[in-house]
């Protein structure tokens, strides 16, 4: 994990975006409204409210959720569902509202982004990726991290 501060992460995303994947990005209940961040992603799944909706796990691989250092601070969360290989991501402020941006993209591929200028938690993004790494980017107020490559064999 490293953490970078301001326009550092925008540069390191502004290479990512130079390269071509299509993600999904849907809006809907976020968990600062009080729900866990796995139901969110289940809530935005594209298959929600059917029968046979699959559910989120939280990754496994790696130190999840992701803390993001600083004031206030927070975590950024990483769930997968195997069924149909949909990854999650939420980034979560630990105190009040604060700029806060969460992005996934595959390996080579370009972000998938919420971008909440003040609040306590983004939208889940969610991209479609069934055996491709992901890689995630978060920032709560001035503070980002971003992780390594990871659910590469799910």
């Amino acid at each position: 994990m490293t953490a970078m501060r301001g326009p550092r992460r925008w540069a390191v995303w502004s290479a990512a975006c130079a390269l071509g994947v299509t993600g999904l990005l849907l809006s809907g209940a976020t968990a600062a409204q009080g729900q866990d961040p796995a139901q969110v992603c289940s809530d935005a799944h594209p298959n929600a409210g059917e029968a046979d909706v699959p559910r989120y796990t939280q990754n496994l691989e790696g130190n999840w959720p992701m803390p993001i250092p600083g004031d206030p601070g927070g975590q950024v969360h990483l769930f997968y569902e195997t069924v149909r290989g949909y990854n999650c991501a939420i980034a979560v402020s630990n105190g009040g509202a604060t700029y806060l941006d969460v992005g996934i993209r595959t390996e080579g591929g370009t972000p998938v982004t919420d971008i909440q200028s003040s609040g306590t938690s983004t939208q889940p993004v969610l991209i479609h990726a069934p055996g491709v790494c992901v890689q995630v980017t978060a920032a709560v107020g001035e503070r980002s991290v971003i992780s390594g490559f990871t659910n590469c064999e799910t």
